[in-house]
């Protein structure tokens, strides 16, 4: 039996100071998933998709101010005290 899967994928679109109306920012989200899913199709194998979700966020933060970070490599020690299989 295989285990499910998920992939996550985000984007994050910053933009600048001009005021943009709901409408424009709703139809910019369903082009970008839609452009999305195409995508996965096009990469994926038939019927390995068998649902997509999909949620669209909106907040107000500096965008200057947001954290960066770098990927790390890091090595785990094993539990010396776990028994044995």
């Amino acid at each position: 039996m295989s285990t499910p899967k998920v992939l996550t994928v985000t984007l994050e679109f910053e933009m600048g100071d001009r005021k943009i109306h709901a409408a424009r920012i709703k139809a910019a989200y369903e082009a970008a998933v839609s452009a999305a899913m195409e995508a996965a199709k096009g990469e994926l194998l038939d019927g390995s998709v068998t649902t997509v979700r999909s949620r669209m966020t909106w907040d107000y933060r500096w965008a200057e101010q947001s954290a960066h970070y770098t990927d790390v490599d890091v090595e785990w020690a094993e539990d010396e005290d776990e028994p044995e299989a």
